[in-house]
């Protein structure tokens, strides 16, 4: 074991360097800023909710246990996904293995260390998420001070389980099918575990808007009294909640579900480690002799050698299919938004009424919102780091820094505004949102892209890192975080400017109240300006920082 704790106590200090990676002070302070204040609006937005609840009679504290519960879910179906892009960039496409197979180490010890890592990067967005929960969810129940050391901890082990089943999930599919490319590999996975949900869906058939349904105090009751399966009594998610409900008073029944979840992740642990001792190495091996296998084509640049910002844009499209962590990811966000738009589309229960309409139309336009800026974090801030040890040539060429960041930016730029308009439109279409609001939606749409193309690309020139070559673990850096928060508190801000207006247009409608056109054109014009900071102010500190760097 003493090899294990060398390798995973020198991750560990790689990790804190990781996430505050430069010299000076003002980044980490910056960092610690933005991480606290994330946390603590979180908290806010989560105290509200809670407290809410606790003040409605009969279907409250219920609907606050659903929620719980259906939150937990969620957080265990996306880390499954999460754990599973990750796992094979952390299992196989790391320049890091070729070392540390060449030590006198077992595999199974790197196994164990890169597992936890790749836990840690899965999960860090999902932890910082549950931290104001857990705290909202105590205080607003006056919980007792041992119900938030026992969450944390629980939380904790949880986290153990979807990485060690991702890891299962990807050796036996390597052992199974060694012909498979690990592209394709990583993408039947993912495939694998959406069918699974989907099977869940329609075996238990949650019914999920049954409220609607209900005619008097005793259907009410009976739908409170039911409120509490989301996910099944054989799911981690529901384990944890659980424990949540319990230890807010005391009840020992707690002390058998943290039981029953350690007992979990350590025979998941225990499994993926016998089967990581059987094949790990045998696999890591293929994939390597796979990838040198590939037949040498001939270069696409070779056509556009006599225009530079052509043979750039080639040379990046190429490195994104090369890489099948990228693409598989924007999979993932393209199957889960054609199933957003889908529901949409099945949902009629709440667009008969005009004012639902324009309600979800506004909802719908804040999740558009939230994705691309998750997209941002996992594409765009990557791809100034990417160009890794080769950006001294960029720096020291005719073809200049600015130009390298100018055609990013249009890239990208092109990419967002597309996906923005086109999701919007559809969406909006399967609404039947009016026309005012569809147009609206459609122009502000537009510069929230550019805006968040703006700091992902500019955050990406500030906090580079050119010795990594994982796009996972660059967006899960320090840099990552900052631009991910400061993409969250843009979106934040532009759906309090708006929603005034929206509040003032829906009451002008619906209600036959005066219409306040101050109200609207100083919001745009707050606006505005935002959003020419959020365009103008990262290109300009990201363009300056990447100069003054010495390649």
């Amino acid at each position: 074991m003493k090899p294990f704790f060398l390798l995973f106590s020198t991750r560990l200090r790689l990790l804190f360097k990781y996430l505050t990676p430069s010299e000076h002070k003002l980044p980490r302070v910056t960092f610690f800023i933005i991480m606290l204040g994330f946390i603590s609006g979180g908290y806010y937005i989560f105290f509200r909710i809670f407290k809410y609840l606790n003040t409605v009679e009969i279907i409250g504290p219920a609907v606050m246990s659903r929620t719980i519960e259906m939150i937990f879910f969620v957080f265990f179906i996306m880390l499954l996904f999460s754990n599973i892009i990750s796992s094979f960039s952390t299992f196989y496409n790391n320049q890091e293995l070729h070392f540390l197979f060449s030590l006198p180490v077992l595999p199974t010890t790197i196994y164990l260390s890169k597992l936890f890592e790749s836990a840690l990067y899965s999960s860090w967005a999902t932890f910082a998420l549950t931290i104001p929960l857990i705290f909202a969810y105590g205080i607003a129940n006056h919980a007792r001070f041992i119900f938030y050391p026992v969450t944390f901890f629980s939380f904790l082990i949880f986290l153990l389980i979807p990485a060690a089943l991702s890891t299962i999930l990807i050796f036996m599919f390597i052992y199974l099918f060694p012909k498979l490319k690990p592209r394709n590999i990583v993408f039947v996975s993912i495939l694998f575990i959406m069918s699974l949900i989907f099977l869940y869906i329609k075996i238990g058939n949650p019914d999920l808007l049954r409220i609607f349904e209900t005619e008097n105090e005793q259907e009410l009751l009976t739908f409170a009294a039911n409120l509490t399966t989301v996910g099944g009594l054989y799911i981690p998610s529901t384990w944890l909640s659980n424990i949540f409900k319990n230890f807010l008073a005391p009840d020992r029944t707690g002390y058998l579900y943290i039981l029953l979840l350690l007992s979990t992740a350590f025979s998941c642990v225990l499994v993926s480690y016998i089967v990581a001792e059987s094949v790990y190495h045998k696999s890591f091996l293929l994939v390597a002799e796979q990838g040198g296998k590939e037949n040498k084509k001939k270069s696409l640049l070779a056509s556009f050698q006599k225009n530079p910002v052509k043979t750039f844009l080639t040379k990046d499209i190429i490195l994104f299919i090369r890489e099948p962590v990228q693409w598989v990811q924007l999979s993932i966000f393209i199957i889960l938004l054609i199933i957003y738009i889908i529901s949409l589309r099945r949902t009629p229960i709440y667009f008969g009424f005009s004012l639902w309409r324009t309600i979800i139309a506004f909802a719908n336009f804040a999740y558009v919102s939230f994705v691309i800026a998750t997209l941002g974090v996992r594409f765009i801030f990557p791809a100034v780091s990417l160009e890794r040890k080769g950006i001294w040539i960029i720096a020291s060429s005719p073809f200049s820094l600015q130009k390298m960041f100018f055609t990013k930016y249009l890239f990208y730029a092109v990419l967002a505004v597309v996906i923005m308009e086109c999701l919007l439109f559809v969406a909006n279409i399967f609404i039947r949102t009016e026309p005012v609001i569809f147009r609206f939606s459609l122009i502000v749409g537009f510069f929230v892209a550019l805006s968040l193309i703006s700091i992902n690309l500019g955050m990406g020139c500030i906090f580079p890192q050119f010795n990594e070559d994982n796009p996972s673990k660059i967006a899960s850096g320090s840099g990552g975080i900052i631009a991910a928060l400061t993409s969250i508190a843009f979106i934040g801000t532009v759906i309090v400017i708006f929603s005034a207006p929206v509040h003032n247009y829906l009451l002008s409608s619906y209600f036959n109240r005066p219409l306040n056109l101050k109200i609207i054109i100083t919001a745009f014009i707050i606006f505005g300006i935002l959003s020419f900071m959020a365009i103008y102010l990262p290109v300009r500190y990201g363009l300056r920082s990447l100069k003054k760097r010495d390649f």
